[in-house]
């Protein structure tokens, strides 16, 4: 319990036995999260996402602000966005190494990472609570202090005194003070990836945004606003997203399904934009918006079309063009460094920030493993524009 001011700041946790009880602020981030996490709590979780394994989803109301926390155990499918295994192991470790193209190293860092598979799950490495986890790839931060991550924080270890607690998308370009906070209560902050932030108004005078546009008006695509997507055409958007996020980068990506984007689409969870050509949709976008910023967890073209026909170019131009419209600094994910850099892009490490400090040392010591790892791996990807 702490005291903010005249006012005792006391975390409520709401599972989905009690969630119809929360009472949601009257606030944009408050509305979002009640619109999101209702269904979602209701419902099974895999009914919209449906690689999110022995997982719980909970909400924790401290003050006036809404976070929704993941309950994960191991599960070999899970997606990265709940698992900790994933996200190094299988995500990070076994897949990421293909692209690079060289068939020696893939056989070096798969025999590297069986025994650190196996010793990550003996001392159970998945055995977390993350916070703030909208079980998206990139979880943008509401407006909040550093009285109310005390009290979240201990509330958290009170609640789950078996599990560690993180903090998933920290960084110091977009929420400093969150670093900082939990930095001083004692998180240490370990290499999640390299993630890249747009200026959208400074983007759209570069001479790459500019010849973007050229080819958007030479194609011929019409952008279509997703609320007029039919459910025929939300089928679609989801096929688009697979063969983009999983089929071409990884199955431990969230894998959407139609009821997620009719979700998205009904309620606004999402922000969703498609081209179109010939009557035919053949991209689509959606992002949300949290405190400054936008960010586009919903991604994918048609990749069977000719290059020529730019529909990542034309997505990103899109997307950059909403966050002029919208006055938002963009947050554009992590990978295609390049692509990002010429168009404006500034690269930012993104941390796990994880507290392990009321466990036994068994459960303590594949974080701190991690967090070596980082201190080697950080001034590369910095310097690689991963």
């Amino acid at each position: 319990m702490i005291l903010c001011g005249k006012k005792i700041l006391q975390p409520q946790l709401f599972t989905r036995e009690n969630i119809h009880s929360l009472h949601f602020p009257s606030t944009d981030d408050g509305d979002y999260a009640r619109r999101y996490l209702i269904p979602l709590m209701t419902d099974d979780p895999r009914k919209y996402i449906s690689n999110v394994h022995n997982t719980q989803l909970m909400a924790v109301k401290v003050g006036e602000t809404i976070f929704p926390i993941t309950v994960t155990d191991f599960h070999p499918e899970n997606t990265y966005t709940v698992s900790p295994y994933s996200h190094y192991v299988s995500y990070g470790g076994l897949e990421e190494v293909k692209h690079l193209n060289n068939k020696l190293a893939e056989i070096v860092v798969k025999l590297a990472m069986a025994p650190v598979g196996w010793y990550f799950r003996y001392s159970e490495l998945d055995k977390v609570v993350f916070v703030n986890n909208y079980l998206l790839s990139t979880n943008l931060y509401p407006s909040v202090n550093s009285d109310q991550l005390t009290a979240l924080s201990e509330a958290l270890i009170r609640w789950f005194p078996d599990r560690a607690i993180v903090f998933r998308s920290v960084d110091q370009k977009k929420n400093p003070h969150m670093y900082d906070a939990l930095n001083a209560l004692g998180y240490d902050l370990v290499l999640s990836r390299q993630v890249w932030y747009m200026d959208p108004v400074a983007a759209l005078k570069t001479r790459q945004c500019k010849e973007d546009a050229r080819v958007l008006r030479k194609t011929g695509y019409e952008v279509v606003s997703g609320r007029d997507l039919s459910d025929d055409e939300l089928h679609r958007a989801v096929e688009l997203y697979n063969l983009l996020y999983l089929q071409k980068y990884s199955f431990y990506n969230p894998q959407f399904t139609f009821e997620f984007l009719k979700l998205a689409r009904d309620e606004e969870i999402l922000h969703m934009y498609g081209l179109k050509k010939d009557g035919r949709l053949n991209a689509i976008m959606g992002f949300f918006v949290r405190n400054g910023a936008m960010t586009q967890p919903l991604f994918g073209y048609d990749t069977s079309l000719p290059l020529e026909e730019g529909l990542y170019r034309l997505l990103t131009l899109v997307t950059l063009q909403e966050g002029v419209k919208r006055g938002l600094l963009v947050h554009a994910s992590g990978g295609v460094g390049k692509f990002k850099k010429v168009r404006g892009g500034e690269s930012v490490t993104e941390y796990n920030a994880v507290y392990t400090k009321h466990l036994p040392m068994k459960r303590r010591l594949p974080w701190k493993l991690i967090g070596k790892v980082s201190d080697v791996a950080i001034p590369y990807f910095r310097k690689m524009d991963f």
